[in-house]
């Protein structure tokens, strides 16, 4: 078995409106398909497709099996400043992995408390790279 790539990763809400327009007007995402008739949409982040899934009485946090997703950005300081000018307030501000010199995180929560984390490579961490 091959297993060649995450196609796409599901997140459920019983607040759809508020989650569609962060993931949408804070975060930018694309909205690349939906289900007709369903609130169901598709929102398309480089090679990965977030899948959001209306699903009344959810209770946030309440999914199990997954604990965040992360996006990858080539500016952390710069996109954490953005989304701080839109609201959203980082639990965890970024800082260089103490244990993984080869980059720097940064957590948030989505407007149902699901973690988010941005993840910035950093070049010429590694004794190879010098």
């Amino acid at each position: 078995m091959q297993l060649n790539a995450v196609h796409h990763v599901a997140v459920v809400t019983a607040n759809f409106a508020t989650m569609k327009q962060f993931y949408t007007d804070v975060l930018g995402l694309e909205v690349v398909g939906k289900f007709v008739g369903k609130d169901i949409i598709f929102l398309k982040t480089g090679p990965l497709t977030i899948e959001l899934v209306s699903r009344p009485g959810h209770v946030a946090g309440a999914s199990g099996g997954w604990d965040h997703f992360a996006f990858e950005v080539d500016d952390i300081d710069a996109t954490a400043a953005e989304l701080t000018a839109k609201g959203v307030v980082f639990h965890i501000p970024p800082f260089n992995f103490p244990d993984n010199h080869a980059v720097r995180i940064g957590f948030f929560k989505d407007p149902d408390g699901n973690p988010i984390e941005l993840v910035q490579p950093l070049k010429g961490r590694y004794p190879q790279d010098k």
